[in-house]
């Protein structure tokens, strides 16, 4: 299944089970990119659904990204504050952040450091300047 091919007018309730399908596909392999980019394109629908993620569905992918996340690797840090942006996962983006410390990489450095300017204020509820 390669999600980058659905409609980009999905409802939240049936991408519900395409994130549901995702963990059933992914769930006990290896984090690569391959991975992140099917879950980045989901979370990229979610975010046009304006609504957020059901609860438990939410901390699973949190879970998920935390154990993906290779600080030095800015491919697998951009695709994961892609998906932490597009979702607002906020206790993913704050780890992150605590983190940047340990970011040896200067292209990664600059990624985190611009989301933390972009986002940090608005990451636990980004729809609430929409109106």
């Amino acid at each position: 299944m390669h999600f980058a091919g659905l409609s980009d007018t999905l409802e939240a309730k049936e991408l519900a089970g395409y994130f549901t399908q995702f963990f059933e596909i992914y769930g006990g392999k290896p984090k690569n990119m391959t991975a992140l980019k099917d879950l980045y394109e989901l979370a990229y629908r979610q975010w046009d659904t304006y609504e957020p993620l059901e609860d438990e569905m939410s901390d699973k992918i949190s879970d998920y990204l935390m154990s993906a996340i290779q600080l030095n690797s800015y491919d697998i840090m951009d695709t994961v504050l892609s998906i932490v942006e597009n979702l607002s996962l906020k206790n993913v983006f704050e780890y992150i952040i605590e983190k940047k410390d340990y970011i040896t990489n200067p292209s990664v450095r600059t990624l985190v450091d611009e989301a933390e300017n972009d986002y940090s204020d608005t990451i636990g509820n980004p729809f609430e300047f929409i109106e």
